[in-house]
């Protein structure tokens, strides 16, 4: 027998079964909880950008935040498409029209977010005590790290073409506001605003944490001569701290479990470390 279950975004009901044979998913952050919620086999495809756990790698992709391979898609005949709001929420709506089973999921604007979207996706799949289960161990690493960093002032910068920092809507300055720590730019209604430098000069950060697209020596001293050539250099006296890229980013349950921990012995001690390995999944 289906079961209804209802999708603001979509404003009406879609027809689901108990019993999933084949999903696909378009959001990294949802094909990660897949995986934690012991589904990660029934995933038949994902979005280019899904590689989180290790396994979601080697699934085939089908697409990307703006577009689907529909032969492909036809071919796998997935019980559910899970997409995201936001960019995607075009693609979520052309999928409904043409009669596919689509879900989309809120784009986390808080930690409390994400742990939302582990009810709302262990919901749509039916998962309902290992949702409940995941949602409280990942509440357990926000009540560990609660108020354990002292309170700095942090700037974070991401690469994007350009600067882009993080305003007062984000996953990120929510976590920091846990730890204890503050966000320069949470005065900003932006979530991903691009900071002003005459402004960050004069809020002053007491630690800066950049995320490259990927980590390199070149990349570390790329960023230390831009903040030159942007009139910067006094930043440069500033502890500055790199991610290993896509790390503090990333939307999925293991933002909680693997970049809030980093973040709080990062800031705590003031020294540069590399990301966990353990981002907390459970498979089983």
């Amino acid at each position: 027998m289906a079961r209804k279950v209802y999708n603001p975004l979509l404003d009406d009901y879609i027809e689901l079964n108990h019993v999933f044979n084949s999903i696909i998913s378009l959001d990294p952050g949802t094909t990660e909880t897949i995986f934690m919620l012991g589904l990660g086999h029934l995933i038949k495809a994902t979005d280019a950008f899904s590689y989180r756990p290790a396994e979601a790698k080697k699934l085939i992709k089908i697409g990307s935040y703006t577009h689907v391979n529909k032969e492909l898609l036809d071919k796998l005949n997935p019980d559910i498409i899970f997409t995201s709001y936001g960019a995607q929420k075009e693609l979520a709506k052309r999928l409904w029209k043409d009669g596919y089973p689509v879900y989309p999921i809120p784009v986390p604007l808080s930690v409390n977010s994400i742990l939302d979207n582990v009810i709302i996706i262990g919901n749509v799949l039916a998962q309902f005590s290992r949702a409940s289960s995941l949602h409280k161990e990942l509440l357990n690493y926000v009540f560990r790290y609660r108020s354990t960093v002292p309170p700095l002032k942090v700037y974070i910068e991401f690469d994007l073409g350009g600067p882009i920092t993080i305003g007062f809507p984000s996953h990120i300055n929510h976590a920091l506001e846990i730890l204890g720590a503050r966000n320069i730019f949470s005065d900003s209604s932006v979530s991903y605003p691009i900071p002003d430098d005459n402004e960050l000069l004069i809020k002053d950060p007491d630690i800066i944490i950049y995320e490259p697209k990927r980590l390199t020596d070149y990349e570390k001293e790329r960023f230390r001569r831009n903040l030159i050539n942007r009139g910067l250099e006094r930043l440069l006296k500033k502890k500055i701290i790199f991610t290993a890229g896509d790390f503090l980013a990333h939307l999925g349950p293991s933002f909680i479990s693997g970049a809030i921990p980093w973040l709080s012995s990062s800031l705590s001690q003031g020294k540069e470390k590399e990301n966990p390995s353990n981002n907390g999944y459970n498979n089983s």
